[in-house]
């Protein structure tokens, strides 16, 4: 697996949560660096090699992380696993990405003209 890994870094909102064990935070953390475009493939086979523990370990925690809705696990032809992270830590996607910036742009520009026009503009029936 190819990723530009140059450290771990964990949010602060999954480092101090009380409802993650430490071990979910650092397996969190490690599938949101392998999550891209088209998500996270490692296998708990991966995982197991990864953190030194069982594959059953780590399915449970994987399962946990799923029931807390942190991450969701989509399963094809019965042993393609995709993992993606969800919320506000999920991938965006690059298109996503540029449609957000120019919705962004529109709204500015939208604002600013607005302002220069002195705000709102009273009705032709008063209000």
């Amino acid at each position: 697996m190819e990723r530009d890994f140059k450290g771990i870094w964990i949010h602060s909102e999954i480092w101090l949560s009380r409802e993650l064990s430490l071990m979910e935070k650092v397996l969190f953390a490690e599938i949101h660096s392998l999550d891209n475009e088209r998500g996270c493939f490692a296998s708990n086979g991966y995982f197991a090699d990864f953190f030194g523990m069982s594959a059953r370990q780590i399915s449970t925690h994987v399962t946990s992380l799923k029931a807390k809705g942190y991450i969701t696990v989509t399963i094809e032809n019965h042993h393609e696993r995709t993992i993606h992270v969800t919320g506000k830590f999920a991938y965006a996607k690059p298109a996503s990405m540029r449609l957000l910036k120019r919705q962004m742009k529109n709204l500015s520009n939208h604002l600013s003209v607005h302002r220069r026009e002195g705000g709102r503009k009273k009705t032709s029936w008063g209000v």
